[in-house]
């Protein structure tokens, strides 16, 4: 007998509100915050790491408090058996301890994002870069300081700018009042993550957190009949997938423009993930198919497809990896910096900011990634690693995820130094020790040598009086 799942979302969340597993509640406070607060996406990309975050855990705790105000979805998930929650989205943690149930956490994006630190999952700065640090996996020592300091800044903002408004939403709904806020947010069973170590930096990982691999990147089925006329079309030149998805409105009309200028002086055919409005004032060439939504993981997996040109959300990147195609990063904000440059280290891409790159620069990078040869390799490499996994990431998760409820959680996986005090952690009450030990036995030797100095010294009087 399969479980009953139910998905619990706010009506701003228009894109699942009809879904039949979808639950939703009234999410007024969150609605009206976003208003308040509205900014376009375009300024979003000034943004620092640390100011996007912030902005990311202020209005996290508002649809939080949203939900846990709602009593009768509150009675409804009282009964359940399980949460599954999201990495980055860390409300479930506060559902999971008031009701004590066992909690499930699937990450959608890197496991560097900072809400790692509530669950404590190891990423050394010496070898691991940091969030936000665009920096190579092999650091110089001026690498490893700046990484050392994106770690200082990561944590500082999970401890001052995640916890805070976490902490007032437990106390106003009463959530275990025994435990402290980071007890609360870092009480998971499992993690399920799914990038993929042919592209991520490898890192230590706990007993209790699982990367299976990409969830939506899957064998491509047949496209609609009109896309696959315009496909074939494209001969032996091939064809390059264009798709911002919903950061589109994050792409200025200038870069628009060179982009539009770009497509025409190229022989391939070009599929645009773009919208109407977003197009009427472009001068669209013939080998340009505009399309409001498009099969995306299906155009990837098609074998004419030469050149993915994205974002880099984790999605996107993921499938273009899976089907072994190239691509141009384009990154506006959140984690898409940090997964283009992570694309880029793993050889199947580059990095553009096309606010301020030009048609002939945008040009030649376009050509450079269809002429070599090792960007499609390095991708086809990783490609064949992500295809034969020997389990479907999937098919793993649940797999996981119904073990956890069969055994009623699984905190004997938790490893106990998650529950220690820093200075226990790191042997700094054994340290300190040791070199107040150091201290007073070196002061011991000191005075004791000073000691026969002085009666050296004494001896050496007395035979020259004598």
């Amino acid at each position: 007998m399969f479980p009953q799942v139910k998905i619990y979302v706010g009506p701003t969340q228009s894109y699942a509100v009809n879904d039949s597993l979808v639950r939703v509640f009234n999410d007024d406070n969150f609605a009206a915050g976003m208003r308040s607060t509205s900014r376009s996406a375009q300024s979003l990309k000034s943004l620092s790491v640390i100011e996007t975050w912030q902005r990311l855990y202020r209005y996290q705790s508002v649809y939080c408090d949203d939900l846990l105000s709602n009593t009768n979805v509150m009675e409804e998930i009282s009964h359940a058996d399980l949460v599954v929650g999201e990495f980055v989205y860390l409300c479930s943690t506060l559902i999971a301890d008031k009701f004590s149930l066992p909690l499930v956490m699937v990450s959608v994006t890197s496991l560097d994002a900072p809400t790692a630190f509530a669950f404590g999952l190891p990423a050394p700065p010496s070898y691991i870069p940091q969030f936000g640090v665009t920096l190579s996996d092999m650091l110089t020592f001026s690498e490893r300081a700046r990484s050392l300091l994106g770690w200082i800044f990561l944590y500082g903002s999970y401890i001052y700018d995640l916890c805070p408004p976490f902490e007032k939403i437990k106390a106003k709904h009463n959530i275990t009042p025994d435990k402290n806020i980071q007890e609360t947010l870092g009480r998971v069973d499992i993690i399920i993550g799914q990038m993929d170590f042919s592209i991520d930096n490898p890192r230590p990982l706990y007993p209790n957190t699982r990367v299976v691999g990409p969830f939506i990147a899957s064998p491509a089925k047949s496209l609609p009949d009109e896309l696959n006329q315009f496909v074939q079309k494209a001969g032996d030149e091939g064809v390059i997938l264009v798709s911002f998805g919903t950061v589109v409105e994050a792409v200025s009309d200038l870069s628009l423009k060179i982009m539009a200028e770009t497509f025409s002086k190229l022989p391939q055919k070009i599929i645009w993930n773009l919208k109407p409005n977003d197009s009427s004032k472009l001068s669209i060439s013939d080998n340009v198919k505009l399309l409001p939504w498009l099969p995306q993981n299906d155009i990837l997996g098609h074998p004419k497809t030469r050149l993915f040109i994205a974002h880099a959300g984790l999605n996107g990147m993921l499938e273009s990896a899976y089907h072994g195609v190239p691509m141009i990063c384009s990154p506006f904000f959140g984690d898409q910096s940090h997964n283009a440059q992570a694309a880029k280290q793993a050889g199947f891409a580059e990095v553009v900011d096309l606010d301020s790159t030009s048609t002939e620069e945008f040009f030649n990078l376009i050509q450079k990634m269809l002429t070599d040869r090792r960007y499609r390799e390095k991708a086809q490499r990783i490609s064949k690693s992500v295809q034969q996994l020997p389990r479907s990431p999937v098919k793993e998760a649940a797999d996981w995820v119904e073990y956890t409820q069969a055994q009623g959680g699984l905190q004997y996986l938790r490893p106990r130094g998650l529950d220690l005090p820093f200075y226990k952690l790191f042997f700094i009450d054994v340290l300190f020790v040791v070199l107040l030990v150091l201290v007073v036995v070196l002061l011991i030797i000191i005075l004791m040598f000073r000691s026969v100095l002085r009666c050296l010294s004494g001896s050496s009087r007395k035979q020259k009086v004598n």
